[in-house]
């Protein structure tokens, strides 16, 4: 099950409608992803359920950041170096 879920998630950050965004969470994920453990995998899904362009503003630091996603997108912004 867990490794479908990584799967899912993989296809999820690479195919999210907006280019910007699926380089970003796509980029991130294809490196990252195998060395998440189980419950930074929970915390990236429920960060994938939101909008494209809040994810995007938050990884550019043009919006506060939710605590609950603060960790994962600070990982995101160090991977691209932002």
């Amino acid at each position: 099950m867990e490794n479908n879920l990584r799967k899912q998630l993989l296809y999820r950050s690479i195919h999210r409608g907006c280019k910007e965004t699926d380089f970003l969470i796509g980029e991130f994920v294809k490196v990252k992803l195998d060395a998440l453990s189980n419950q930074e995998v929970q915390g990236f899904s429920q960060l994938l359920e939101e909008d494209d362009l809040q994810i995007y503003d938050w990884i550019l630091g043009k919006d506060v950041v939710p605590e609950v996603y603060s960790l994962m997108v600070n990982e995101i912004r160090e991977f691209h170096k932002i």
